[in-house]
């Protein structure tokens, strides 16, 4: 028995990859690092395998089936990219029983021969709010239930 019969040989065709898909309503947004990852297509596809709970995407031409407006030239993406596509959305949440209030964070994985990003959704985790009214209306929410809590426990000492 070799030393060496329990290991499989790394792939060097997938890497890691900085990229994440974000489910929110009917929107499916991916941060900048897609683009730069699919360097910067003007256009992508959208494809999916419900049997493995998967999406992928991937750089094609305009004139490719069901191609999707992408990524503007790389001095001009700044910010992160939106497609509305309910069609899309409706499908990766049905594959993944989501309901349509909640929102998801997928990481991607990229393949560089396929030119592609793969989504696996049993990797999703919950968005964390970064600020701005979201955040603070948590933190409303949180002194509101707080001093309810502490005029609760004043009644109740009295």
């Amino acid at each position: 028995m070799s030393i060496l019969e329990k290991f499989t040989v790394i792939d060097l065709i997938k890497t890691r990859s900085a990229s994440v898909a974000t489910i929110t309503g009917n929107v499916l947004k991916f941060n900048n690092q897609t683009a730069s990852e699919l360097h910067f297509a003007p256009y992508i596809q959208v494809l999916i395998n419900p049997k493995d709970k998967q999406f992928a995407i991937r750089a094609c031409k305009e004139d490719a089936p069901n191609a999707v407006p992408f990524s503007k030239p790389e001095s001009e993406q700044k910010y992160q990219i939106k497609i509305s596509a309910a069609a899309v959305v409706d499908m990766i949440r049905k594959m993944a029983n989501w309901s349509a209030e909640d929102n998801w964070n997928i990481p991607g994985i990229y393949f560089a021969d396929d030119e592609a990003l793969v989504y696996d959704v049993s990797a999703a985790y919950k968005p964390t709010p970064k600020g701005g009214w979201a955040v603070k209306r948590q933190r409303e929410e949180a002194a509101a239930l707080a001093a309810e809590g502490l005029s609760a426990s004043e009644e109740a000492d009295s």
